[in-house]
Formats: C-alpha cells, sequence, structure tokens
C-alpha cells in the first residue's frame, strides 16, 4: 500500500494475445467502455437489471490449463487430507464481491462468513482447515512462496480447494511486501504458470506505474501467460477518480481487471490526527464504486481492504468493529 497517486502515463497497448476460456460471469474478451456518470445515477435494482441484460448465460468450460514443467523438481509436502468441503455457490452475474482475510483467528471465520460473498483469499496458497463457503483463491505472495513448494501445495489441495484462479506475486514494488525486480519476478513466472490454473499478474502499488508496465512488456516478449491484471487502489473517495483508474489499466494491457485490495485511505492521518475522510463519504464512495464496478464487464472481481477500526489512516474504511462485529461500513458491504 501507497499513499502516493497512481502514476500519470500514457496508455500503450500491449497488442491483442489470446485469453483462455472462463468460468461463467467472467471476462468475455471483448472490448467495453461503459459511461461511469449514466451507470452511477441509476438505482442499484435497475443497475443490477442493466448488467443481467448483457451478461452471457452460456457457461463456459472451467478453464484448465496443461501445466509445464518446473525448472527444478521438488517434492511436493505432505497434506493432511480434508474430509468433506461445502459446495462452491453458483456466480450470478455481477457478484463478484471478495473479500482478503487470515483465517487465523477464531472470529475471522465468522467475519468472512457475515458479508455474504463469492469468493476469497488469504495472502497465501493453503487452503483453510475451516473449509469456508466462499470460493478460495490462492496467492503466490512472493519469492519465499515459491522456496516452500507453494504450487504444489496448490496442486495437490485442488481436490479439496477446487481452485481454478490464482493470485501472482503481492505488491513486488514495496520493500516490505514481495519486494522484487521485474527480472526477479519474470524469471519466477514460469512455475505460477506450472499450477495450471487462470493466473493474475503481480499486483503493485502503483497499478499505473512503470513496474507492471515493464513486467507485462516482458512477459509478452518471452510469451509468459498474464490471464488477467490485478491492481490495488487507496485513495480518496473520489468515485470518478478510482473507476477512471481502472478503465485506463483494462485499456492499457486489454485484459480483465481484478481490484484486490481497495478503500479510503489518509495518508497524512496519524494518531492525534485521524482521516480527514468522513464515513458518509466512504459509505457514498463504497456504493458508487461497486455499482460502477459491476457496470464494467471487463472487471471481474473486487475486494474491499480493512483495519482496525481504530486506525488513524483507514480505520473508518473498516468493516469490522473491535469486538469483531460488522461497521456501518461492513453492514454496506454486505448489502451490495
Amino acid at each position: 500500500m501507497s499513499a502516493e497517486p497512481f502514476a500519470k502515463t500514457s496508455v500503450a497497448g500491449l497488442g491483442q494475445r489470446h485469453v483462455p476460456a472462463i468460468p461463467h460471469g467472467e471476462y468475455d474478451g471483448r472490448e467495453h467502455h461503459v459511461d461511469r456518470r449514466i451507470f452511477l445515477t441509476l438505482p442499484l435494482a435497475a443497475a443490477a437489471g442493466a448488467l443481467s441484460a448483457c451478461t452471457s448465460t452460456d457457461a463456459p468450460a472451467p478453464f484448465i490449463t496443461t501445466p509445464r514443467p518446473f525448472p527444478t523438481a521438488s517434492k511436493a509436502p505432505s497434506i493432511r487430507p480434508i474430509p468433506s468441503v461445502q459446495p462452491i455457490p453458483s456466480i450470478p452475474p455481477g457478484a463478484r464481491k471478495g473479500f482478503g482475510i487470515s483465517l487465523s483467528r477464531r472470529i475471522a471465520l465468522e467475519q468472512l462468513n457475515s458479508l455474504d460473498l463469492t469468493w476469497f483469499y488469504n495472502w497465501g496458497e493453503r487452503y483453510p482447515a475451516a473449509r469456508p463457503g466462499p470460493e478460495f483463491v490462492p496467492m503466490v505472495w512472493g519469492s519465499g512462496s515459491l522456496r516452500r513448494n507453494a504450487v504444489e501445495r496448490i496442486q495437490s489441495e485442488i481436490q479439496y480447494s477446487r481452485a481454478t484462479q490464482l493470485l501472482g506475486f503481492n505488491e513486488p514494488d514495496h520493500r516490505e511486501q514481495a519486494n522484487m525486480s521485474v527480472d526477479r519476478a519474470i524469471d519466477l513466472w514460469p512455475q505460477l504458470e506450472a499450477a495450471g490454473l487462470r493466473l493474475g499478474s503481480p499486483a503493485p502499488v502503483q497499478a499505473l506505474g512503470d513496474w507492471l508496465k515493464a513486467f507485462m512488456d516482458k512477459a509478452a516478449a518471452k510469451d509468459l501467460r498474464v490471464d488477467f491484471v490485478a491492481m490495488h487502489s487507496y485513495a480518496p473517495p473520489n468515485a470518478d477518480s478510482f473507476l477512471e483508474s481502472v478503465q485506463r489499466l483494462h485499456e492499457r494491457y486489454g485484459k480483465p481487471v481484478w481490484i484486490t485490495e481497495y478503500a479510503v485511505a489518509d495518508w497524512q492521518a496519524k494518531a492525534s490526527s485521524p482521516s480527514r475522510f468522513s464515513e458518509s463519504e466512504i459509505l457514498t464512495f463504497m456504493e458508487e464504486t461497486v455499482v460502477g464496478l459491476r457496470g464494467m464487464p471487463f472487471v471481474e472481481r473486487f475486494a474491499w481492504k480493512t483495519r482496525a477500526h481504530d486506525d488513524p489512516v483507514m480505520g473508518k474504511s473498516a468493516l469490522f468493529r473491535k469486538d469483531g462485529s460488522l461497521s456501518p461500513t461492513g453492514e454496506l458491504y454486505k448489502s451490495l
């Protein structure tokens, strides 16, 4: 995460590359342009109806690729069998709401289930033993994940997790996150491809910045597979500006978009001077952006990011109160 705004850069396409078949409810590979100001004036019910009218009901076959061999052989870790799993619900058009959460605390599972989600992730490759109801999307967080045999573990757990999508490196342009050069990420990328799942790009701090541009250019030159682009956004509560950045990201790379972390943040805030943005502004931003994202057929999934309720930078964006119950922001996210 970073306080800096998206970089002002020119739109430069990579050319059209093949987008593999994708599950029902995901992007169909065509170019789409949506007038956000018109869409945001619609009531939620009308907006949902408009989206349903333009979404195909034909469900293509699940995305499976032939895994590429690993550069070096490694022994897969032993996995404790999980006796049963809850069925993953069908994904109606537009229902792409998710959440990132670690399930290490007992209350976390209750929080996850309280949000009426379609999917979730936990910044890691392991399928939670708690077997939550929403669809699980694993992530290869960084190079250390690969040293711990993350891809082999993902493959060995597919019979339980039924994962079909994989998220790439988390904020590789940040020293305190995955922290790797573009060349290092490119060198490691074939290992992620070998998982045989539909694969998302690394999610840098700056979605429209230089790191992702260099990565996507080199991936295209080496014919590496990137099926969708992942982005993060922490900015003031300006829905038009946020949705414009999502549109620009899609136009730059011509690929579906996942917003895997986004929320309102005031990076100048501190304990003695909390966020200058009001709860009302954040609620309005959340509602307008969710409606707007669901009006963009190339946006496949989104996930609001939370912090502690008393966090000065993002506390007013928090989905949960200190006792773990839903905050007003959480109640709204649940309802959308």
